[in-house]
């Protein structure tokens, strides 16, 4: 029997495992060194990696929210400070048209205000829960997504507030007004309480506004209840 020729080549060498201080993880290829190694990291080191992290992360945030720096500040406090009041404005030309003589003829409580007080005191509202709005719109870091729902239901109110006047003033329709007037103050509500945790000022801004629909609603239940059976002109 012949035996076997043995290979006249050496075998090839075994890869040794890495060791010492500039050993590299077979995972993320980044250098494992020791505390007093005090070498640089390689590029797609970990540094790298955070540094990655970061760019992206900060991406993301700056899509989640409006950055507040495209316009000056107080370019942002004068806009929402004025919005309420476009409402306000465009309800007026009705009013002015109804108050001498529809509104005159209806029957009211002795504790009705004046005519002239109605104008200025909504000015001040309106001003008022417009800067509580910036003051929540600041606080959340623009139109974020925490601000979905303290500034969604903001709109909601806001809404509902103009439209009231063309409904009781416009329409004379003085039920539907109340309807309007109730979910007004309800909504108005939960703005007030969703705003408290975010920013007490605001919260607190509104307090004159929620105790003014609250009269408002029980003087439109008092002339609507007086003047039910009243036809509209």
């Amino acid at each position: 029997m012949l035996s076997r020729p043995g290979c006249p080549w050496p075998p090839p060498a075994l890869p040794r495992e890495p060791s010492g201080p500039a050993a590299h993880c077979s995972t993320c290829a980044a250098p494992f060194r020791g505390p007093s190694s005090g070498r640089a990291p390689l590029a797609g080191g970990p540094s790298l990696q955070r540094r990655r992290w970061r760019r992206e992360s900060g991406a993301e945030q700056s899509r989640d929210s409006v950055s507040m720096e495209v316009v000056p500040a107080w370019a942002s406090a004068v806009g929402f400070t004025l919005l309420p009041h476009a409402g306000g404005v465009l309800g007026s030309k009705i009013t002015r048209k109804e108050i001498p003589v529809w509104y005159e003829s209806l029957q009211k409580p002795s504790w009705c205000p004046p005519n002239c007080v109605f104008a200025p005191v909504w000015g001040a509202l309106y001003t008022s829960m417009g800067y509580s709005s910036y003051l929540v719109w600041k606080e959340l870091g623009g139109f974020s997504e925490k601000a979905v729902v303290p500034l969604g239901l903001y709109a909601g109110q806001l809404a509902l507030n103009w439209a009231w006047t063309p409904i009781f003033f416009g329409a004379h329709k003085m039920g539907w007004g109340l309807v309007t007037l109730l979910l007004t103050t309800g909504t108005a509500a939960a703005t007030t309480a969703s705003w408290y945790h975010i920013n007490r000022t605001a919260a607190y801004l509104m307090v004159p506004y929620l105790a003014w629909l609250t009269m408002a609603s029980t003087l439109n239940y008092r002339i609507w209840k007086d003047n039910r059976n009243k036809k509209s002109e």
